[in-house]
């Protein structure tokens, strides 16, 4: 299995862009209409990762997960240190066929991604975990950069992952390498959690549906950020769905 295919996890594919369409807001027949708001809080700045509250609307999530999904999964994975882990988890690739609805989704991220230089965002991609299910370790970050139809070099600069529902128990994303807070500030247990091994080190975001985090997952040179490794922690109880949002940068 090549280096490529470990270290996106995620799904990597050639690289194939969301089409962005020129209106900031749409509205619909149904009545959607388009709002860019949502409520940011930095968890970090190295690595810049700021916590999304309410980036997606019920509606909009109710959207996403009524696509038609054809389940991958990629059963194996080889990580960097040469450790065969097993990845359970699936995912799925919206088409790019934009709608009222994911037209919003893609601006709203791209309101965040602002001056980041940045070439457009993959297809988005819904990830489903299911009881007994995880994603183990993982960068989104290419170790080997995939090209484009112009045959340019790109990467996974930034990431977005949106919980499209909560989890009964269990499902945590787990950055390990994120200073965690000091044990004398207080959390928002219902956002995040410690590890509970007193040697552990990290951050855990629960699953919060319509809530997510926006990462970086590499340098200005274009360096992996090695911080920016997480994982997928095992669903306990019920079924985890994340919406996927990854921002391209070509050389």
């Amino acid at each position: 299995m090549s280096l490529s295919t470990v270290a996106a996890i995620v799904g990597a594919l050639s690289v194939k862009f969301w089409p962005f369409q020129s209106a900031s807001s749409v509205s619909s027949p149904s009545g959607y209409v388009c709002n860019l708001d949502y409520t940011p809080e930095i968890l970090s700045t190295e690595p810049l990762m700021i916590y999304l509250n309410n980036f997606l609307s019920p509606y909009e999530i109710d959207h996403l997960l009524a696509f038609n999904s054809n389940w991958t999964y990629v059963p194996e994975i080889t990580d960097p240190e040469g450790n065969v882990r097993r990845r359970t988890s699936g995912y799925t690739i919206i088409e790019d066929k934009p709608d009222e609805v994911t037209n919003c989704i893609v601006r709203r991220a791209d309101t965040l991604v602002g001056f980041i230089p940045s070439q457009g965002l993959e297809l988005l991609q819904i990830g489903r975990t299911q009881q007994g299910e995880q994603h183990p370790l993982h960068w989104d970050y290419l170790l080997e950069p995939e090209l484009n139809s112009e045959g340019k070099l790109c990467n996974r600069a930034a990431s977005f992952f949106i919980f499209l529902s909560d989890v009964a128990e269990g499902g945590e994303t787990y950055f390990p390498y994120l200073d965690a807070p000091h044990a004398d500030l207080p959390v928002n247990e219902k956002k995040f959690r410690r590890p509970k091994h007193k040697d552990s080190a990290g951050m855990m975001l629960r699953p919060v549906k319509g809530n997510g985090v926006f990462w970086m997952n590499m340098y200005k040179n274009g360096t992996l950020e090695e911080r920016s490794r997480h994982a997928g922690m095992m669903v306990k109880k019920g079924t985890k769905y994340g919406l996927n949002i990854l921002v391209e940068q070509c050389v």
